[in-house]
């Protein structure tokens, strides 16, 4: 099973073992807003190449949409380019969730440079999903009514579209924890997305707040709703949700996989101590036969 196979040399977590257990809520919000200050950092640090990219995807979408209308969805490509800088807001949130520390800007851009491959390479997943699932889905919606045998590969697509965004919540930590191939990330983090699934509903439902919260906002007063939005996005937003999705699943992934592999390793070193011990009292001379 993926979810138990392992072969990681990056650091595990280092909380310490005399620390008093709280309940998760309390601790959330108390090393969120001890971290406060650092996750506005780290969210403006973030926000320049997320900046940057959204203004060439916009100006790309227009010359998209001026080229050919039916290949507008082609002007999100840009934000691929966005992946890799993922894995340095995640390193730094992943290290607060754990409550370790992290140097902010080293330790961004140096998690951005050791990981952007496959960061690169899960954008280009998710960017292919998305466009798939985006004229997949609204398709079998608008044929429901007259054929009613579509509502199996649309509930598929609901369903694989539903996996596919909770995986997403464990990908990028996986990558910047584990020395794994993509495709085992992957593979466990679709494990995850089934075994932690009232952790991902929750994470979810906080998103979907969020983003219909922002929408209605918006509609109600556009004009202020942009200025609050932009500076949410610029001081806020990123730092908050980077901490809030790790925070959420890293207790699975070290209950599942980081416990696991560590109880191995300690029952692989205790059966090669018994075994050297072993050898040891077969090389002892044997007294008694010396003596004849």
């Amino acid at each position: 099973m993926g979810l138990f196979s392992i072969n990681y040399n990056k650091p595990g977590p280092g909380v310490s073992k005399d620390a008093p257990v709280k309940k998760p809520f309390f601790r959330f919000w108390e090393v969120y807003f001890r971290k406060f200050f650092d996750l506005i950092k780290v969210n403006l640090l973030f926000a320049i190449p997320t900046a940057v990219i959204v203004v060439l995807s916009f100006m790309f979408g227009i010359f998209i949409s001026s080229v050919n209308p039916n290949l507008s969805f082609l002007g999100w490509l840009p934000m691929i380019f966005l992946s890799p800088f993922v894995a340095g807001l995640t390193f730094v949130c992943r290290n607060y969730a754990r409550e370790e520390h992290a140097f902010i800007l080293s330790d961004f851009w140096d998690a951005v440079k050791n990981n952007w491959k496959q960061f690169l390479a899960n954008g280009i997943i998710c960017y292919i999903f998305y466009v798939l699932m985006s004229i997949s889905i609204p398709f079998y919606s608008a044929q429901l009514s007259s054929n009613s045998l579509l509502y199996i590969p649309f509930v598929v697509c609901c369903i694989i579209s539903f996996l596919f965004i909770c995986a997403q919540f464990y990908i990028p930590v996986m990558i910047i924890t584990f020395d794994l191939g993509l495709k085992q990330i992957y593979k466990n983090a679709l494990i995850f997305a089934i075994v932690g699934l009232w952790r991902n509903l929750m994470l979810i439902a906080i998103l979907a707040v969020f983003i219909v919260a922002a929408i209605i906002f918006f509609l109600m007063i556009p004009a202020l709703a942009v200025l609050v939005l932009f500076a949410l996005a610029v001081f806020w937003m990123f730092g908050f949700f980077g901490f809030l999705i790790n925070f959420a699943v890293y207790p699975m992934i070290v209950k599942f996989i980081i416990t696991p592999y560590e109880k191995a390793q300690q029952e692989k070193k205790k059966a090669e101590a018994g075994e050297n011990t072993e050898e040891e009292e077969e090389d002892e001379p044997d007294f008694q036969d010396s003596l004849y």
